[in-house]
């Protein structure tokens, strides 16, 4: 989906962070860079300036009369002139002897602290001004053969050049430092919006489920490894857990209608037959305790749902070492109580395992309950407990109604009962195995049913041993 980038945004922040740490950079860059060139560009012009000074002294050291003092001509004037720049020739005592600029032009402002300079030779050099230009100086010495200081050279020149120079560089600078900000800018904004992307999908699938209740939408995971993907399979996996709730919770539901709707119906008429003033008292006691019945089967029934809808929702285990072998003789001896009919025996082996001792009590307590209430007065339930190969095995058979070729492949489906279980206890609810089979499967275990020969069935738990 084509987005603008909103004020505020993340992309929008992002770029302008770094866009502006890039300004700083370049600022401090360009300030560097004119700053060097300036210090290099008038160590030059100051190193040719005073280069020009000295040579031009020593032309014109060569220029004396016969008693020795320093008299220029105006030929080697003109042509130290003709170089660009303006030579002043004075005398020891600073008079003007000679000026390129000739006898109408204004004076260059020589001072008793230039002529001091330039006999200690100190290579002093100054701007000033003239007119509308500007000009740097030197003054150096002029030095006769014989060692006599016979006058001084000022050499002047326009730093116009340089000053434009400068001008350029700095202009040069700010204008490419703001052309590749702006560059910059437009190219993160672009960076930053394909960058972020995964995030947008995100945000328009949680608002497309929000609207729609359509928890099978997922986005694309994007480049493992970085934060965006990581942030994107994150999103999925909760994608997959909501969708898997939800589903559970849908499942329960419709569980629920279909199953507490023949209970309710049978307690509401049981209750308006009850309340009838012709039914003898026999007859409305009868009535009283089949609601009853239904009433607790139908408490049964909601708390297998809720047992199965809370497994299917991702419900997590306490795991801790558990003596399966106590567990097993407990799960026998709370039983013992309801299976007076039959002969109940126990042999157990000591096994140690890594799970949740409340939810493997409930799956013994499943399959327990299951061969007493479908196996026939005067048969047997057999629990046993042996380790094979590393693991724990469970065996729990009975001498019941067994289980059709069809039972065998649909046992452990939801609400499902078979013809002969329906046939020897109405009141059901179909849900024991299912929740057996996620307790087992919780455990990393495995768990089969089969029908034994002679009658009856065997129930089978296999539940790695725990290493010592």
């Amino acid at each position: 989906m084509n987005r603008l980038p909103r004020r505020g945004s993340i992309r929008t922040r992002l770029a302008l962070i770094y866009n502006g740490l890039l300004a700083v950079a370049l600022v401090i860059f360009g300030v560097g860079v004119f700053l060097v060139l300036r210090v290099q560009l008038q160590a030059s012009f100051n190193a040719a300036l005073q280069a020009n000074a000295e040579h031009a002294g020593g032309a014109f050291a060569q220029d004396v009369d016969a008693s020795g003092n320093l008299r220029p001509s105006e030929r080697l004037v003109e042509q130290f002139a003709s170089t660009g720049g303006r030579v002043v020739i004075l005398d020891p005592t600073g008079s003007v002897l000679s000026d390129s600029a000739g006898s109408g032009a204004t004076a260059l402002p020589v001072t008793a602290d230039d002529l001091a300079a330039a006999d200690r030779h100190g290579h002093a050099t100054r701007d000033v001004a003239l007119g509308d230009d500007e000009l740097r100086m030197i003054v150096e010495p002029v030095i006769a053969a014989d060692g006599r200081q016979i006058g001084y050279v000022a050499w002047a020149d326009s730093t116009w050049p340089l000053r434009d120079l400068l001008a350029t560089v700095a202009v040069s600078l700010v204008l490419g430092g703001v052309v590749i900000v702006l560059l910059a800018l437009m190219g993160g904004l672009v960076l930053a919006r394909g960058a972020l992307a995964p995030v947008a999908e995100v945000t328009d699938t949680a608002r497309a489920i929000a609207l729609s209740g359509d928890f099978a939408a997922r986005v694309e995971a994007g480049r493992a490894g970085d934060e965006v993907g990581d942030l994107a399979v994150a999103f999925n996996e909760m994608l997959a857990g909501l969708e898997q709730n939800h589903q559970a919770l849908q499942r329960f539901l419709g569980d629920a209608s279909h199953q507490l709707r023949t209970p309710l119906t049978t307690i509401r008429a049981n209750l308006d037959l009850a309340r009838r003033p012709d039914v003898p008292d026999e007859d409305r006691r009868a009535i009283l305790a089949d609601a009853r019945d239904e009433a607790e089967r139908m408490a049964r029934l909601v708390a297998d749902l809720l047992s199965l809808a809370r497994a299917e929702s991702g419900a997590r285990l306490e795991f801790a070492p558990v003596e399966l072998d106590a567990v097993l003789v407990e799960s026998v001896r709370r039983q013992a109580p309801t299976a007076a009919h039959l002969k109940m025996t126990v042999s157990v082996e000591p096994a140690l395992v890594d799970g949740d001792r409340d939810r493997l009590a409930d799956l013994v307590s499943i399959l327990l309950d299951n061969a007493t209430r479908y196996t026939p007065a005067g048969g047997s339930v057999q629990a046993e407990l042996s380790t094979e190969h590393g693991s724990a095995v469970v065996r729990i058979s009975d001498s019941g109604v067994g289980l059709s070729d069809e039972d065998q492949q649909r046992v452990f489906e939801r609400l499902y009962r078979g013809a002969r279980a329906r046939a020897m206890r109405p009141s059901g609810t179909g849900l024991g195995l299912a929740i057996a089979r996620w307790i087992v499967e919780s455990h990393g275990g495995t768990i089969h049913l089969a029908s034994r020969d002679g009658g009856g069935t065997t129930a089978t738990i296999t539940l790695p041993l725990l290493e010592s």
